[in-house]
């Protein structure tokens, strides 16, 4: 069956990016993702409410006829099939709004920048607020939240979504990401940066949409716009604190490319920490692309392949000194 898939990719994906995809995953990790792709997007929601727990939501589901899966890393997750997307948006209004549609990468994200209660927290990129309100969550209200994003339409969708989740004293603003950097210089203990990027992640060869304006040109324009957010979001950081820099692609030029510029003229400032959450897929960093090494440092940062429902991510955290 992949096979065939690859076979049949040529005529569906843009030539470049086919060229370049085996230089970047093995060929086991080049298979899942091309498997990956031609299928439905994986399903999982998030508990969203504290007084409910997990097994809760799971009774409800399961009596619905919808079959669950717990991934042990995370304790408010439960993966659905994807066939079960529709059955789940015809459940009862008041079990929907105990739950959140939310990909188990994404969870990933905020669960490796560590946020602990106290904590003051910076989303530079916040929409659709998935993030944030895991954030918040963990925050346990006691902190404060920033969540910003550049678009004001988005933005009040945020709202919505934080209203929804019953989440309260989150300072919602409208800034370009760039601008950070001097608005905030040294005011947050936790930072995430889950930076735009060209979403080879979120490939489907039955949507073009989604791959129809990928090009080698759009990549190399994300990876100078993402080595800007990133030098503005580092300089939001408190001594000590914790920046998580993610994206959904899987391209290097967006990923450590960005890491290696930034990072390797700030090496006695910032570090590259491991992260320890046991989530599928794990993968290190590569540790050279196009000819250029890579510092040693870069293996700490990962990546994840599509496996038991995670969907491409790039995670680094980053540690100021």
């Amino acid at each position: 069956m992949i096979r065939t898939s690859q076979e049949n990719m040529p005529d569906i994906l843009p030539a470049g990016f086919l060229e370049r995809l085996p230089r970047i995953l093995s060929g086991e990790d080049c298979s899942l993702y091309l498997e990956y792709i031609s299928k439905p997007l994986p399903l999982s929601i998030r508990v969203v409410h504290p007084s409910l727990s997990r097994m809760d939501i799971v009774k409800e589901l399961e009596s619905a006829g919808l079959s669950c899966h717990l991934p042990m890393w995370m304790p408010e997750a439960i993966r659905l099939s994807p066939a079960d997307r529709r059955m789940l948006s015809m459940l009862s209004e008041d079990l929907q709004n105990r739950v959140f549609v939310q990909s188990l990468s994404s969870m990933a994200a905020v669960e490796s920048l560590d946020v602990h209660p106290g904590h003051d927290v910076l989303d530079c990129c916040a929409a659709p607020g998935g993030k944030s309100s895991l954030i918040r969550y963990r925050q346990k209200g006691q902190g404060i939240l920033v969540a910003n994003d550049l678009s004001r339409r988005r933005a009040l969708r945020m709202r919505r979504v934080f209203e929804l989740h019953g989440l309260t004293d989150i300072d919602i603003q409208i800034n370009d990401a760039q601008t950070l950097g001097a608005t905030f210089d040294k005011c947050f203990d936790r930072v995430l940066l889950d930076a735009p990027c060209s979403g080879e992640g979120r490939f489907n060869i039955h949507e073009s949409v989604t791959f129809s304006d990928w090009n080698p040109g759009k990549v190399r324009r994300l990876g100078k716009l993402q080595n800007r957010l990133l030098k503005s979001a580092l300089r939001t950081l408190r001594p000590g604190g914790l920046l998580l820099y993610a994206t959904c692609t899987l391209s290097p030029e967006e990923n450590e490319c960005v890491l290696q510029k930034v990072l390797s003229r700030e090496s006695d400032n910032y570090v590259i920490e491991p992260i320890e959450i046991p989530f599928d897929g794990r993968r290190p960093a590569l540790a050279q692309w196009n000819g250029e090494e890579f510092s040693s440092w870069m293996q700490e940062a990962v990546r994840i392949v599509p496996q038991n429902d995670m969907t491409p991510f790039f995670l680094a955290a980053i540690r100021k000194r």
